[in-house]
């Protein structure tokens, strides 16, 4: 595959799921660029495109680009983290503290709709760190034991989720809405249980796959976010903590089996260093763009230093 009056090329070769696309004339855009190509078969071949030199340097630069290549917006509901909306469809990629690190993960993955896509673009570089590493989802079910990937294949994942304005969301940050009916009728088209255990504290839990299929490629895909919502992504006082003082049933975010068993530490643990077995780490530059397949490849944050602003747009959702 190429793309017209650009240089196309694997950002790491020991990696097959990154490549760089830089622009042979001064002056193109990257709507110029993917002009007339089918961006899902583009996509389900490259996985992960990041595109330099194309001076994609602004909020108003960025959602120009997101409206022409979303074939269909999304609905950000059900937030699992907090972000600022900077442009039409551009958000700051998170609100997350600097010094912390953001596992790799798919966008969303705990939901019943995701984002297809996913596309960031970077307007300010840290000093220090800042990195978006870049995991091929494909790669985790090749690293993980075969026997856990068996029990994940056929139970899935359960997330439990608190929200009660305390330690993580409100119910009204993550739902976007301060009408309970509307959450209820939300939860009820994603198969979402959920209870009211006061009217500022909602308890919901969701099935979902832990392993899906490529609707173009059809290979398996490792699909989730069970690391980062299971008690162990905490700082282990922090966990200590509000075991101690709240128990399973209402710790503000957990992940289960699908059958509703605990998953092992040492499990979870497997699971994020399979992500980073498989990651490329790039330093950004600014004015780069990404768009990547968010089914095929997974993404997180290192930690920073100095001022950083990457934008993040979710666009044209897969129901799984």
């Amino acid at each position: 595959m190429t793309i017209e009056n650009c240089n196309l090329s694997l950002l790491d070769d020991r990696y097959s799921h990154i490549y760089m696309v830089t622009p042979q004339t001064e002056g193109q855009t990257v709507e110029q660029a993917l002009s007339g190509l089918d961006l899902e078969i583009i996509l389900a071949d490259k996985k992960c495109l990041l595109f330099r030199g194309f001076h994609v340097d602004s909020d108003d630069k960025f959602s120009q680009i997101v409206s022409t290549l979303a074939q269909q917006e999304l609905n950000y509901k059900e937030r699992s983290t907090q972000r600022i909306q900077t442009a039409k469809g551009v958000y700051t990629s998170t609100e997350y503290p600097a010094k912390k690190l953001i596992a790799n993960h798919s966008e969303n993955a705990f939901q019943k709709v995701v984002p297809g896509k996913i596309l960031f673009c970077s307007l300010v570089v840290a000093d220090s760190g800042g990195e978006t590493p870049i995991s091929d989802n494909r790669k985790i079910l090749d690293i993980l034991p075969s026997e856990e990937v068996a029990k994940f294949r056929q139970n899935g994942v359960m997330y439990q989720r608190n929200f009660d304005g305390g330690f993580d969301l409100s119910w009204q940050e993550a739902f976007q809405t301060d009408n309970q009916s509307e959450v209820n009728q939300y939860c009820n088209d994603n198969d979402i249980e959920f209870e009211w255990l006061s009217p500022t504290h909602l308890r919901t839990k969701q099935k979902r796959h832990a392993i899906i299929k490529h609707p173009i490629t059809g290979e398996e895909l490792w699909f989730n976010q069970l690391h980062l919502f299971h008690v162990t992504n905490l700082e282990p006082a922090i966990r200590q903590a509000l075991l101690s003082s709240l128990g399973t049933n209402l710790l503000p975010r957990h992940a289960f089996y699908g059958n509703g068993e605990e998953i092992p530490d040492h499990v979870v643990d497997q699971i994020r260093s399979a992500f980073i077995q498989s990651e490329v780490v790039f330093k950004w530059q600014k004015g780069d763009f990404l768009i990547a397949d968010n089914l095929l490849v997974s993404h997180g944050r290192k930690p920073f230093e100095g001022e950083r602003a990457v934008r993040v747009s979710l666009i044209d959702p897969v129901t799984i």
